[in-house]
């Protein structure tokens, strides 16, 4: 019996066992399929807000480790599919602080918060781009937004006051665009800024349009420009194009407006009355007929014997001829979006500036640009941007200006009776006895027809291809840029009188073309280990820059249709022609790497081989090092309640400079007794052939920096400070040849600037609605020639090069005052030895030998400000905005050299300024001369330069005044529209200097104001139209 039991145990322990099997599988299925049913991606939803609960337009919705992600609509909203449970989910928006949630729910609403102090910020650097917090230098970014607040028809004009150490110089010329200098001037020949524009090198940018621009990172200093090498010594501006955003329905935005611009602070000049008392005063018997002839001519009288009272018929102004209103104007409409694997941005420009002098003068340009990036695949990606610029400059004949300041007002516009004049009736200075120095500005800047077409071509593509995903990847892009400019200047037949005047057409035209490339490669890798982060990038680039000029010239070409306009119409004896150019090529190998130890101690070298054949010396190299110490982070600092961050930071660098000619030289002929030779008894002329040249070579900056970033009261403050210790180094300058009047340049020269730059930003917020933000920004400079090549100075035509001084510095005596009466210059042996009166200058006796002379001249200062400073302060209460910014500057000097012209005319007009502050008398003034004093060559002399025309360049601005309204989600029946920003701006509204001038901004790098188109106040309306 017991075996039987056995068995029956055993199969029913096995049909158990399988009964239990098919259980137990049956619960793991449906285990299996709950987890599966719970870890099933899902779609989160939600509304994205800031801290006045508006929607956050645009904010970046992430899955991380994904391509997932979106971007909010207008309404804020946001939507993601195909969401992993568990999965991070990050929240991003320019301006705030970046935000990361676990997406444990299908609704996820996010406040996001004001990010005061911007660490997490992406700044565009050399070949790259790194987060604020972990830079080592100073680099200062500029958003697009900013700028187009500004009717500029540069972006860098815009650029005025909002960045310490960038001072722009803007000009009044229509088209034209600023000049720019990046902690000093540190080139006796150019001292411009590199532009790269989408991995492209430009020497300006004038043919952007704002509404182009993404974004513009200026680099400072030498670590953070040295991987540009060569090109860097005058510091770097990075410029981004447009680009679209992943996962972004097609976004549409119009932005324009209109505007109207006139001339700011006119200059004054003396009317009919004043400057015949001016003259009459000086000398009576030698201008007298020349007051009459017009009286006779024009109308007024002479009757009453004192001159003083005197009337004339012709009064003319000759600035407010010349001036008018003006229209400006840019449209721009662009088009982005973009999907999971591909983005695109699509943008079109016009803009339109008419010239305020009254005649033909204005600028056109038409741009568009496009940007496409593209995932091919996992490891593969593409794209491509470009601009295509297209642009006409109607240019002005600004020697008109200076023809307005000299120009007397006793002579009108027109006169009927000048029987000679052709086409137009214009009136002669001849009329009234005036010479060859004389001229109607008005005709001059009618008879004017001169213009530049221009042509620009950008266009990048790039293929990226991710060895190691987040960790490795190789990108290698091709720039190429061509420029085109065809000028022609026509000159027709014209008459007002025999020294003003073209008896035959002269038609003069010329092509200039740029074909420029860049053929970028580079290898980078970034990795964490712990507490450790490292990267490393290493690069190699090609480029070539070549450059074509042809210009022809013919006279007698028939006038009327354009069509007529070639030089074959001309006179075919009287053709000459001509032409240029050059072709340059390089290649450089360059690498960076970086260190960051828990985000307190970051560490960066670069490191930067740039070989070119334009010098004899093929191969420079340019190295940097730049150290962060983040003590805010350290534990010692955690239970402080002053500072809310704290960075030190320390970097050095080496530039270079290629803007310098690759040599110098010339042939020089003698003749005479030392050259000829005796043969018998005769003596044969000779000539003797001498060759004087010199090879040059790049000029190099050595930079150190020291700075200092911190943040404090809840981060509502922040401050950077930064010390420059900048020295350039084999600067090129043209000393004079020994025994000769020759010059031969050379690397002779040193410059060294030194300075600070502070920026201060305080923003805070009260209550939900009410936000407000203050701006300072300072930069003091202290500019020196430190070494001349062993030559203590170097003059040159306008200024002189001094060790020890400032460049290009003012040369010439220093007036210390007036004299007063006979006795003053009868006990004076300077005044005895020179024939002076009361109302003469007296000059100041340097050496103290009682004799002035050439030995006695000293520097007068420089056009070289010593302080820039920029003050801004914005506010924003729910949907209306303000936003107000200044900018002036301190210390720099200008020559005005329209004044100081008279050394070639006397009779010249004067300023109203002249005539209201002359000498009149014992007392009445101690700085300036008399009306007779200012028709004598001890006054006013070409060879006794002097301080009287050195001048404060001084000067005080608001820049932009704008108030905007917002209008959100406006209902079209259907449609709703969402949004529309309405805006009113006034540009440079307000300037005040001292100096006699239409503004102390000159074009001129030496500082001499004598052709200067007048700036502009402009009031615009503008719109904002979001679709």
């Amino acid at each position: 019996m017991q075996p039987k039991a056995k068995a029956i145990t055993l199969k029913h322990l096995t049909k158990t066992f399988k009964t239990m099997k098919k259980r137990i599988l049956s619960v793991l299925l449906v285990l299996a399929g709950v987890a599966t049913a719970w870890a099933a991606p899902k779609t989160v939803k939600g509304v994205v807000l800031d801290q006045s609960n508006q929607p956050v337009i645009g904010a970046s919705v992430q899955v991380n480790g994904t391509t997932t992600g979106a971007v909010t609509d207008f309404d804020g909203n946001y939507e993601l599919k195909n969401v992993p449970d568990n999965a991070v989910i990050t929240f991003s928006y320019i301006g705030m602080k970046t935000k990361e949630v676990k997406a444990t729910d299908t609704t996820i609403n996010v406040t996001l918060e004001d990010d005061l102090q911007k660490l997490d910020e992406v700044v565009v650097i050399g070949y790259g781009a790194a987060k604020a917090k972990d830079l080592t230098s100073p680099i200062t970014v500029v958003k697009g937004e900013e700028l187009l607040s500004v009717p500029a028809t540069s972006p860098m004009a815009a650029m005025q006051g909002k960045v310490a150490g960038v001072n722009v110089v803007n000009s009044g010329t229509p088209g034209s665009g600023p000049r720019v200098s990046i902690r000093g001037t540190g080139s006796f020949t150019n001292s411009s800024p590199l532009y790269v524009v989408d991995g492209m090198f430009y020497d300006d940018i004038n043919f952007l349009n704002n509404s182009d621009i993404q974004e513009m990172s200026v680099l400072k200093d030498a670590s953070a420009a040295a991987i540009y090498g060569v090109r860097a010594a005058n510091g770097v501006v990075i410029i981004t194009t447009k680009k679209g955003k992943r996962n972004q329905n097609a976004k549409i935005t119009y932005n324009g407006y209109v505007g109207v611009q006139s001339a700011t602070n006119v200059l004054k000049m003396a009317n009919s009355q004043q400057y015949a008392t001016m003259l009459l005063e000086a000398n009576y018997d030698a201008y007298v007929s020349t007051m009459k002839a017009s009286i006779d001519r024009y109308g007024g009288s002479y009757a009453d014997a004192d001159f003083h009272n005197w009337t004339y018929g012709a009064n003319t102004d000759w600035y407010n001829e010349l001036l008018r209103k003006a229209v400006i104007t840019n449209h721009s409409l662009g088009i982005s979006g973009g999907s999971e694997k591909a983005v695109y941005s699509l943008g079109v420009s016009y803009l339109y500036q008419d010239g305020i002098m009254d005649a033909d003068n204005n600028y056109k340009r038409m741009n568009f640009r496009a940007a496409v990036d593209y995932d091919a695949t996992s490891w593969l990606k593409v794209g491509f941007n470009g601009v295509f610029s297209n642009s006409t400059q109607i240019l002005p004949n600004n020697s008109a200006w200076k023809e307005a300041f000299n120009a007397p007002s006793i002579y009108p516009v027109y006169d009927e009776n000048n029987a000679e004049a052709t086409p137009e009736k214009f009136a002669s200075p001849a009329s009234v006895g005036f010479t060859s120095n004389f001229y109607n500005p008005v005709a001059t800047a009618q008879y004017n027809n001169s213009r530049n077409e221009n042509y620009q071509v950008l266009s990048n593509f790039y293929a990226q291809f991710n060895i190691l995903p987040e960790k490795l990847n190789f990108k290698t892009s091709y720039s190429y840029d061509y420029t085109g400019t065809r000028g022609r200047t026509y000159i027709k037949p014209y008459y007002v009188s025999s020294w003003q005047q073209k008896s035959v057409s002269e038609l003069t035209k010329s092509t200039t073309n740029y074909y420029n490339y860049i053929w970028d490669n580079t290898l980078t890798y970034n990795d964490r280990f712990g507490d450790h982060k490292v990267g490393a990038m290493l690069g190699y680039s090609m480029r070539q820059q070549q450059y074509r000029y042809l210009w022809g010239k013919a006279s007698n070409v028939p006038e009327g249709k354009d069509e007529y306009l070639y030089l074959s119409q001309g006179d075919a004896d009287g053709v000459t022609l001509g032409d240029d150019g050059y072709c340059y090529r390089g290649q450089s190998y360059f690498a960076r790497l970086n260190y960051d130890y828990a985000g307190k101690y970051l560490l960066m070298f670069t490191m930067r081989a740039d070989g070119s054949s334009k010098y004899q010396e093929k191969w420079g190299y340019f190295p940097s090092v730049g150290a962060a110490w983040v003590m805010s982070q350290e534990s010692f600092m955690q239970d402080q309640k002053v500072l809310d961050y704290l960075k030190l930071r320390a970097s050095w660098g080496r530039l270079g400079n290629d803007h310098v000619a690759a040599s110098d030289g010339f042939a020089s002929i003698a003749t005479g007794n030392s050259a000829s030779g005796v043969f018998g008894n005769t003596t044969i002329p000779g000539f003797q052939n001498t060759s004087y040249f010199s090879y040059l070579k790049w000029e190099l900056v050595d930079e150190t920096n020291v700075g200092v970033n911190f943040s404090t009261l809840n981060n509502r403050l922040n401050v950077d400070l930064d010390w420059y210790y900048r020295m350039t180094k084999r600067a090129v300058i043209s000393p004079r040849l020994p025994f000769s009047n020759d010059v031969l340049a050379g690397n002779y020269g040193e410059i060294l600037n030194t300075g600070f730059d502070i920026s201060a930003n305080w923003s805070d917020r009260i209550g939900n609605d009410f936000k407000y933000s203050i701006g300072l920004n300072l930069s003091f400079l202290k500019n020196e020639v430190k070494d001349l090549g062993g030559t203590y100075y170097v003059k040159g035509g306008k200024t002189i090069n001094m060790v020890g001084e400032e460049m290009n510095s003012f040369y010439g005596f220093k007036v210390v005052g007036v004299y007063q009466n006979d006795a003053e210059c009868a006990a004076d042996p300077v005044a005895v030895a020179n024939g002076l009166v009361p109302g003469d200058f007296k000059y100041e006796d340097v050496n103290k030998d009682g004799v002035i002379d050439g030995n006695d001249r000293q520097t007068l200062g420089a056009y070289i400000p010593n302080l820039t400073y920029g003050l801004n302060f914005g506010l924003s209460w729910k949907n209306l905005d303000f936003e107000l910014t200044t900018y002036g500057q301190a210390g720099a000097q200008m020559y005005n050299r329209k004044r100081a012209l008279r050394y070639s005319q006397s009779n010249f007009n004067f300023d109203e300024a002249q005539y209201t502050n002359r000498w009149t008398g014992e007392g009445s003034t101690n700085e300036h001369p008399s009306a007779a004093a200012l028709v004598k060559g001890w006054n006013v002399s070409d060879q006794k330069v002097n301080s009287y025309f050195v001048e404060s360049a001084d000067y005080f601005r608001i820049q932009n005044i704008t108030l905007a309204y917002n209008f959100r989600n406006i209902k079209m029946g259907n449609y709703t529209l969402p949004g529309i920003r309405v805006s009113v701006t006034a540009d440079r509204p307000f300037t005040t200097f001292k100096a006699n001038a239409f503004t102390p901004e000159l074009s001129d790098a030496e500082g001499w104001d004598v052709e200067v188109y007048p700036l502009t106040s402009t009031y615009t309306l503008g719109v904002q139209i979001d679709f």
